[in-house]
């Protein structure tokens, strides 16, 4: 999979580089005062956000993905250590916190 972005959007979703012009195919007639040729700026902008938070979780996936390969690794081979003082920490900390 690669970059979620503006240019690879389906064809129904207006194109970023044609932010001045109105090509929306969803019933609505290019200047029938249901969307104005000022929505679709703000409309590329939701697009570009939206396409920044769907890469940015994307990336947090592949990293904790990568973290949970390198964990089971680890425990399968008999070589994960757990810190128990920081262990009992925790569960202490959990019980305090739960009342």
């Amino acid at each position: 999979m690669g970059q979620i972005n503006s240019t690879n959007l389906p064809e129904y979703v207006p194109d970023a580089r044609q932010a001045g012009t109105n090509s929306r195919t969803n019933g609505a007639a290019a200047g029938s005062g249901s969307a104005s040729q000022t929505d679709a700026p703000q409309d590329d902008l939701q697009l570009t956000k939206l396409s920044g938070v769907l890469n940015s979780l994307k990336n947090g996936a592949s990293a904790m993905r990568s973290q949970l390969v390198q964990v089971m690794t680890a425990v399968r081979s008999g070589t994960y250590q757990v810190d128990p003082l920081q262990v009992s920490r925790s569960i202490v900390g959990e019980s305090i916190a739960a009342r």
